[in-house]
């Protein structure tokens, strides 16, 4: 035998036979047929099925299938979802034609005899519109504006076990089954006129209706209408008949963006948009949870070209302390396209109060102390005092009200005190979020040794505990000379003789820079009346203030306005002893006055 005589002997006892595109095949083991309803009209997409079990072979736009089969095949059948099942036995045949026993008027699809007045509905079928009577394939068609339609949640629910064959899983839908096992199933979405990628976005409310397209129907879109088409015809749009088809996705984009101005009241919402070529009305949704509740237009209204842009609005009916939820949304004719859920706090709570120590005590007045954070918001300070803890008397401090978010010292003063009384006081602060109390705390109506008043701290109360003594709060000078000179007096040592030994100093030496004249013409925090301070005054602040480690003193000589015949004395502040020195020595000095 020949060579090419063997591979065709061998070809053809393998059951070899060509693909489907026409290359030549065994006649024996290739079967085709028609598969139409019980009106003759193909059934387009329904599965082949070999001996019981589906097959990859679906049916073309005519109905038409072609199968090859193993030579011990025994049946062949055909699957529908919409009209079901039926099987042949082969029994031999290589040309089995199928017809279903029911049909589309029976489920108010599309195929309908000519009696039927649906006939003459019109259907979009994306190159315009034809007469349900006229279509030769699968067409059918919601009425989104029907009452029963109103309920739907989305356009997903609305598909969903509606329309015949088409099966919706979540936000996906298959018309024909799963016809790609790598590439996409979705079909082609076309809303207005205007193919778009997807129709998640679209309200029911917003639809008027809907078709579902395939085969030669869907014919106009070529191989991106291999999965079937959905036609969405949107409320108050365009009579399709004048839409010329423009490829794109139209529906806008919106990305929700981080606040800004976080205040306790207000806030500024952010976001970007792209209109995608169409006037696009923006919006911000906020409220407590993601349930939202409220909407802010946004500034920038309508936004209108290709390109992102950005966008804001400003909330002012926010509450102090409390976490907000807010996304923008973007709306344009073909639908709305909502931003993710971004959450921001206001700030803003109850103020911290503290109570301080007082100031300035007298036996009649008194500077009550404290520190308030307001906490964001508007807070009203005021402090309670009385000879109890009932307190009974209420005054409000000088800074009040306060606002902010930072502590803040307050202070009020008070008078009408009864000297020698113990009295209690605290601070109390008050915002629309609640009150804050300060610690309770005391002091007795009395001068205090160390405080300072009237110009400079107390060193030296009177038995009267009404008067006394204070000092600058620094010293005057570091090289001062008590002077070139003996005047008469300055001679008293006692406390209270220092203003009369200051003025004989003044009065009996012509020296311009001595520590006496120094004294006698400072004027300092609102006081001119000084004077240079007796040996024993001067020792008094010694003792009651630079060894409790008050008044910033140095630990050195100071003069005092005191003389004799040796010369004039000093305290030392190193030791504490008092001494005499001479009147032209270097020494420093600081003033004195009286309360």
């Amino acid at each position: 035998m020949k060579p090419a005589s063997i591979i065709i002997f061998l070809l053809l006892i393998s059951g070899f036979v060509s693909p489907s595109n026409g290359q030549k095949k065994s006649d024996k083991h290739i079967i085709t047929g028609y598969v139409n309803d019980k009106y003759h009209y193909p059934v387009v997409g329904a599965f082949i099925l070999i001996d019981g079990k589906a097959s990859d072979i679906i049916t073309d736009e005519r109905g038409f299938y072609e199968a090859r089969i193993k030579p011990n095949s025994e049946s062949v059948g055909v699957y529908s979802l919409i009209y079901g099942a039926v099987e042949e036995i082969i029994n031999g045949r290589t040309r089995i034609n199928f017809t279903f026993s029911s049909s589309f008027p029976e489920r108010n699809l599309a195929m309908s005899n000519k009696h039927n007045p649906e006939d003459e509905e019109e259907i979009n079928v994306g190159y315009g519109t034809k007469k349900k009577r006229a279509l030769t394939t699968s067409v059918y068609k919601i009425d989104a504006t029907e009452r029963r339609n109103y309920a739907y949640n989305s356009i997903f629910e609305m598909l969903k076990g509606t329309v015949p064959g088409v099966l919706v899983i979540g936000d996906q839908v298959r018309i024909r089954g799963i016809t790609s096992m790598f590439g996409s199933n979705e079909p082609l979405y076309i809303v207005d006129g205007i193919p778009v990628s997807s129709i998640s976005d679209i309200k029911p409310q917003n639809v008027k209706s809907i078709e579902v397209l395939e085969g030669p129907a869907a014919a106009i879109y070529g191989t991106r209408s291999a999965n079937g088409v959905i036609l969405v015809d949107m409320i108050e749009a365009p009579d399709v008949k004048s839409v010329t088809p423009v490829m794109g996705i139209k529906v806008p984009f919106a990305d929700t963006q981080p606040a800004t101005n976080i205040q306790s009241k207000a806030a500024t919402l952010n976001g970007m948009v792209n209109p995608n070529d169409s006037s696009a009305f923006v919006t911000f949704e906020y409220g407590t949870d993601d349930n939202y509740g409220s909407k802010a237009e946004a500034a920038q209204n309508p936004v209108s070209g290709s390109s992102l842009s950005k966008v804001s609005a400003v909330v002012t009916d926010l509450q102090p302390g409390v976490t907000y939820h807010y996304r923008v949304v973007a709306t344009n004719s073909f639908g709305s396209k909502t931003g993710n859920d971004i959450t921001f706090a206001t700030p803003g709570g109850i103020p911290i109060a503290e109570t301080n120590q007082v100031a300035n005590t007298t036996p009649v007045t008194v500077q009550l102390n404290g520190i308030v954070n307001p906490n964001s918001i508007s807070t009203n300070v005021s402090f309670e005092y009385g000879t109890d803890t009932s307190y009974l008397t209420h005054i409000t401090a000088s800074e009040s009200p306060l606002t902010g978010n930072s502590a803040v010292r307050v202070s009020v003063n008070v008078t009408g005190l009864t000297p020698g009384s113990t009295y209690h006081y605290r601070i109390v602060a008050t915002n629309e979020k609640g009150t804050a109390f300060g610690a309770d705390k005391t002091f007795i109506a009395e001068y205090i040794l160390g405080e300072f008043i009237y110009g400079g701290y107390i060193f030296y109360i009177d038995e009267t505990e009404e008067h006394g003594l204070v000092c600058a709060p620094s010293d005057q000078s570091q090289t001062a000379i008590w002077g070139n000179c003996v005047p008469p007096g300055a001679a008293g040592r006692p406390v209270g003789s220092g203003i009369k030994n200051t003025a004989d100093i003044v009065n009996g030496c012509s020296d311009a820079m001595n520590a006496a004249r120094i004294c006698y013409d400072l004027e300092i925090n609102g006081y001119d009346d000084w004077y240079l301070p007796s040996v024993n005054e001067l020792h008094l602040m010694y003792k009651n203030l630079h060894e409790k480690g008050l008044g910033g003193f140095k630990e050195t000589y100071y003069w005092s306005s005191t003389q004799d015949k040796f010369g004039a004395w000093v305290v030392s502040f190193y030791y504490g002893s008092k001494s005499n020195h001479n009147r032209n020595e270097y020494a420093v000095i600081r003033a004195v006055r009286s309360f």
